[in-house]
C-alpha cells in the first residue's frame, strides 16, 4: 500500500510539482499588480513548470528605467484554515525551491528587477493563525527582515558565459553572484545550533534549453531556535513542535512595456502594437521541496540527479501516490462501519485495487494516471457523503457516546497562547454548550466546520486546549466524521483527535486502529439544541428586517466636501447618491448608486436601487480625473458609517467604524437573509456580500457569496446560521460587490429582507427571468448553489454519479438538490462535471 513509500504531505515530505500543485494546492494573487484589468498577473501551467506573469503595478511609464513597473504576489494557502499549506517537522527540516530569475524583464537599471519569498505560520509561542514568521520574534533565525531577497538584476545589458541575464543573489555572502549561503558561526540567540546552515541559494549551470528554472533557494527551518522556557536541549524549535507553514508566498518585481514596438535604421516606428501575454515578463515556478537535511539537499543538485528533479517519470505518478494513501486512510479507519455507506466503501476498495495496479504499471500513460486520481477522489468524495454530518447540521451539543457527559465551557477565563477565554472540557449535560457548526469548505472529502456559540468561536491552542473566545478571528477548524454508521463521530481539530478519559478532554495525534468497543471514547454524538434556544426579549427585538428601496435618494457626502478650507467636488458628484444608506464603494471608483425601476412579471414597476459602473471616474482623492473604465467592470457599494479623516477617504482612520450603519442579526429569531435582484446582462453576478461585525463583541465578521445560496424565482437566501451563531449579534458596516458588468449594465435590487422560516421566504420574479451563469456551450448550462445542482436546456437529460446511479432525469431546465460528491450531467452527447460540497 502507498503508506509504505514516501506520500506528499505525510511525515513532512511534501514534493508540490506543477501537477501536484493542479491537483490539490489553493494558490491566490495578493492585491500587487492590479492596476489595470487587461494587465493584471496571471499564471498558467506548462507541463512541468507553473508560468506566472505579474501585472501592471504602477501606472506611470518611466523609459529610462523601462517602462511601466510590473508587480504580482502569488500565494501557496492552506485550504482549510488552521491545517497549514505545509507542516514542517524534523524528519523533513528543509524546504527547497527551484524557480527561474524574472524573464522577458525590460529593465534599463540594475537591481530594478527581483524577487523574494516570504512565510507565514501559526505561531506556536501566541496560538495566533496565518502571520509573518518574524526574523527575530519567538527566537527568530533568519538575519533578515520579514522576506528572503533572492535574486536581483545586476547588469541587464549583459549576458553570462551560458547567455543568461546577469544576476546576483541578493543575499550572498563573499563574491560569487551565482552562490549565496547563510551559516551560523556562533551559538547565539537567532539560531539553534553552531554551524548550522540558515539559508542557501545556488544558480545552476545550466541554460533555459536544459530547464527552465535554475535558482535552487533551500531554507532550513531547523535552525530556528526555541525562546520557549519549554526549549529541549537541542533548542530547535522543531524538535519541540512541528512548524506549521499556513502559506508560502513570492514576490516579483520587473520593469516592461506593454507594447512590441519595432523601429527602422531612422528610429521610426514601423510596428507598434500590444503585446501578447507570451511577450510580457514572467517566472517560472517548477516545484517545492522537503529535504531530511541542508546536506541532501545540495548533493542532490548534480546533472545526474537532473538538478534536484530525481528520476525521470510521469509526475502525474506522485499525484496517484498521494491519492492512494488518502484513500487508504479511509479504508484503514472505517473498518469498523456498518451504516448505509457499506456499497461505497465496497467501492473506494474496489477503486483502490484498480488505481494501485495503474502506479505500478511501469508503461502506464498520463491519461491512465489522471484517469485513476479522478475516480479515487470521486469515490472518496461519495463515501464522504454518507459519514460526513448530516447538511442540516446548525445549532448542536456535543456528547460523549455513551451520552453521559457533553461539552461545555467553563466560566472562569484563563489565558493560553495569547487567547483569553473560557476552556472547553466534559461535565454534565445540563451544562452542556449549544454551538453553531458553520461550514467552511471542505477537506480531502470531509466537511470542515468552525465552532461558534453566542459568547465566542472556539479557538485551539498550541497543544489542543480548546477555548471560547469573544470575537475572534482564529476560529479552529474543527471535521467529524461516522465511525460505525449510527451517528458516532469522530472529532477532530488540526492535527488533533479528542477523546474522553474520565471528565477530561484530552488529545491523541491520529485516530486509533482498535475494535468497536475500544474506540467508543473517542466517538461523539451531535444532538440538536435548536429547539432549546428560548431568545430573551432583547434578543428579539430590534433585529435587522429590510431594506426596501422604495424611499428617495440621498446626496452621498463622499462626493463634496472641504479641504484646507477650500471645497472640493468629486467627479461623481451629482452621479451617485445614498439609498436606504447604501453608496458607492470608494475601493472601486466607478461604482454607482441611484434609483430605478424595473417591471415585475405582472408588468408593475418595482423602485429597485439600481446599481452601475460609470464610463470614467476620478481617482478616489481627486487627483486623477477622467479616467477610463476597463470592462468587464465590478461596481459594489457600501453601508458604513466611521472616523474618516477627510470626506474622501476610502476607509475610516484605523478602520474605527460607529453604530450609524449598525444592524443587529440573530438567525436563532431571523434565520434567514433574501435579497432579490437581476443583471441586465447574463454575466453581472453577485460576487460578495460582507458584513463587519462590531469590535469587542462576540461578533464575527462574515461574508455571502452567490455560489452558496438558495433560489426562488429571482430571490436569492442565505441559511444565516451556515455563518454566525444565534444570539444578537451587531454589525456596523456592510459591503456588497458584483462581477461581470459591461458597458451601460446596471443591476436592479428590489429588496433585502431577513425571514423568520423558508417558507416564508416568497418566490418572485422580474419581467425576463434573470441569468447567473454564462453559457457552457451546446445548449447546457449547469452551475451549483449549496447542494442544488441547476441545469439550464430545452432537452431531456439526466444526472448521475461517477459510477453510474442515476439521480435524477429531466426534460428542461432543472433543480436537483443531492448529497456532496461528484456528479455527471448528461444531455444528448454533451457531458458536464460538478463537484457539491
Amino acid at each position: 500500500m502507498a503508506g509504505a513509500r514516501d506520500v506528499h504531505g505525510v511525515n513532512g515530505y511534501y514534493n508540490w510539482t506543477a501537477a501536484q500543485m493542479q491537483a490539490n494546492a489553493q494558490i491566490e494573487f495578493g492585491p500587487e499588480g492590479k492596476q489595470w484589468a487587461q494587465w493584471e498577473p496571471s499564471y498558467e501551467f506548462e507541463g512541468d513548470y507553473l508560468r506566472w506573469i505579474p501585472g501592471v503595478h504602477n501606472t506611470a511609464f518611466d523609459k529610462d528605467k523601462g517602462g511601466f513597473q510590473f508587480r504580482s504576489r502569488i500565494d501557496w494557502r492552506e485550504k482549510v484554515k488552521g491545517e497549514g499549506f505545509m507542516t514542517i517537522t524534523p524528519s523533513y527540516p528543509v524546504f527547497v525551491a527551484k524557480l527561474s530569475i524574472p524573464r522577458q524583464s525590460q529593465v534599463k537599471t540594475p537591481g530594478d528587477s527581483n524577487f523574494w519569498i516570504e512565510f507565514f505560520w501559526h505561531d506556536p509561542y501566541t496560538g495566533k493563525q496565518d502571520v509573518d514568521l518574524p526574523n527575530n520574534g519567538g527566537g527568530g533565525f533568519w538575519g533578515f527582515t520579514k522576506a528572503l531577497d533572492v535574486v536581483k538584476s545586476h547588469c541587464p545589458w549583459a549576458k553570462d558565459e551560458l547567455g543568461r541575464d546577469s544576476i546576483y543573489l541578493y543575499n550572498r555572502e563573499g563574491n560569487d553572484s551565482t552562490l549565496s549561503i547563510r551559516i551560523n558561526k556562533d551559538v547565539n540567540e537567532f539560531t539553534a545550533q553552531q554551524n548550522d546552515t540558515v539559508w542557501y541559494m545556488k544558480r545552476l549551470p545550466v541554460t533555459e534549453s536544459q530547464d527552465k528554472c535554475e535558482i535552487i533557494v533551500a531554507v532550513n527551518f531547523a535552525s530556528i531556535r526555541d525562546s520557549s522556557q519549554l526549549a529541549l536541549a537541542s533548542h530547535r524549535l522543531i524538535d519541540r513542535v512541528p512548524i506549521k507553514i499556513s502559506h508560502c508566498s513570492l514576490g516579483f518585481i520587473t520593469r516592461a512595456d506593454t507594447m512590441y514596438v519595432e523601429t527602422d535604421e531612422n528610429g521610426d516606428t514601423v510596428v507598434a502594437r500590444a503585446k501578447t501575454r507570451e511577450e510580457l515578463p514572467y517566472l517560472n515556478v517548477k516545484w517545492f521541496k522537503t529535504y531530511t537535511s541542508m546536506d541532501a539537499a545540495v548533493k542532490s543538485l548534480t546533472e545526474e540527479n537532473n538538478w534536484g528533479d530525481g528520476a525521470i517519470e510521469n509526475p502525474q505518478k506522485d499525484v496517484l501516490n498521494t491519492a492512494l494513501y488518502e484513500a487508504e486512510k479511509v479504508i484503514k479507519g472505517f473498518e469498523n462501519y456498518a451504516g448505509d455507506a457499506d456499497a461505497a466503501y465496497a467501492a473506494l476498495k474496489n477503486v483502490h485495487a484498480d488505481a494501485d495496479v495503474v502506479y505500478n504499471k511501469s508503461d502506464a500513460t498520463t491519461e491512465e494516471y489522471l484517469s485513476a486520481i479522478e475516480n479515487i477522489n470521486a469515490a472518496i468524495a461519495e463515501f464522504y457523503s454518507y459519514v460526513n454530518p448530516s447538511e442540516n447540521l446548525v445549532y448542536n451539543y456535543i456528547r460523549t457516546s455513551d451520552a453521559a457527559t457533553s461539552l461545555y465551557a467553563a466560566q472562569s477565563e484563563v489565558t493560553k497562547d495569547n487567547y483569553t477565554g473560557r476552556p472547553l472540557a466534559l461535565g454534565a449535560n445540563e451544562s452542556a454548550i449549544p454551538l453553531t457548526f458553520v461550514p467552511i469548505g471542505v477537506s480531502n472529502g470531509q466537511c470542515a466546520y468552525n465552532l461558534k456559540g453566542k459568547d465566542g468561536v472556539v479557538v485551539q491552542c498550541t497543544d489542543g486546549t480548546l477555548l471560547l473566545v469573544k470575537g475572534s478571528g482564529d476560529a479552529a477548524t474543527f471535521t467529524f466524521a461516522d465511525r460505525d454508521g449510527y451517528g458516532l463521530f469522530d472529532m477532530k481539530c488540526g492535527s488533533f483527535y479528542y477523546y474522553k478519559s474520565g471528565y477530561e478532554l484530552k488529545t491523541v495525534n491520529a485516530f486509533p486502529e482498535v475494535s468497536y468497543d475500544d474506540m467508543q471514547p473517542y466517538l461523539f454524538q451531535i444532538v440538536d439544541a435548536l429547539e432549546s434556544y428560548n431568545p430573551t426579549e432583547d434578543e428579539k427585538s430590534g433585529l435587522f428586517e429590510a431594506w426596501e428601496f422604495n424611499g428617495e435618494v440621498e446626496e452621498d457626502p463622499s462626493t463634496k466636501g472641504t479641504i484646507n478650507g477650500a471645497e472640493l467636488v468629486m467627479g461623481e458628484h451629482g452621479q451617485t447618491f445614498m439609498l436606504d444608506g447604501w453608496r458607492m464603494q470608494r475601493w472601486r471608483m466607478w461604482s454607482r448608486v441611484n434609483k430605478g425601476t424595473y417591471k415585475s412579471e405582472d408588468g408593475e414597476d418595482l423602485g429597485c436601487l439600481k446599481l452601475t459602473a460609470a464610463e470614467t471616474y476620478d481617482s478616489f482623492d481627486g487627483t486623477s480625473l477622467g479616467n477610463a473604465t476597463v470592462y468587464p467592470a465590478s461596481p459594489s457599494m457600501r453601508r458604513e458609517g466611521g472616523v474618516f479623516t477627510n470626506f474622501y477617504d476610502r476607509d475610516p482612520a484605523g478602520g474605527v467604524r460607529d453604530e450609524a450603519c449598525l444592524v443587529n442579526l440573530n438567525p436563532g429569531v431571523r434565520r434567514y437573509l433574501a435579497i432579490k435582484c437581476k443583471g441586465t446582462n447574463p454575466d453581472i453576478t453577485v460576487d460578495v456580500f460582507n458584513f463587519l461585525s462590531k469590535p469587542e463583541t462576540s461578533a464575527t465578521d462574515f461574508a455571502l457569496n452567490l455560489a452558496d445560496a438558495e433560489a426562488k424565482g429571482d430571490v436569492y437566501y442565505w441559511d444565516l446560521l451556515k455563518y454566525i451563531s444565534v444570539g444578537k449579534m451587531p454589525y456596523v458596516s456592510q459591503y456588497f460587490s458584483t462581477m461581470g458588468f459591461q458597458k451601460d449594465d446596471a443591476l436592479y435590487i428590489d429588496w433585502i429582507r431577513t425571514f423568520e422560516t423558508e417558507e416564508d421566504i416568497p418566490s418572485e420574479s422580474f419581467a425576463t427571468a434573470i441569468c447567473d451563469v454564462q453559457a457552457d456551450g451546446d445548449g447546457l448550462k449547469v452551475f451549483v448553489t449549496g447542494r442544488t445542482i441547476n441545469v439550464f436546456t430545452a432537452e431531456a437529460g439526466a444526472i448521475y454519479t461517477v459510477d453510474g446511479m442515476r439521480v435524477a432525469s429531466f426534460e428542461g431546465t432543472v433543480h436537483q438538490t443531492v448529497l456532496p460528491g461528484m456528479y455527471i450531467v448528461r444531455v444528448g452527447d454533451t457531458v458536464k462535471k460538478v463537484l457539491v460540497r
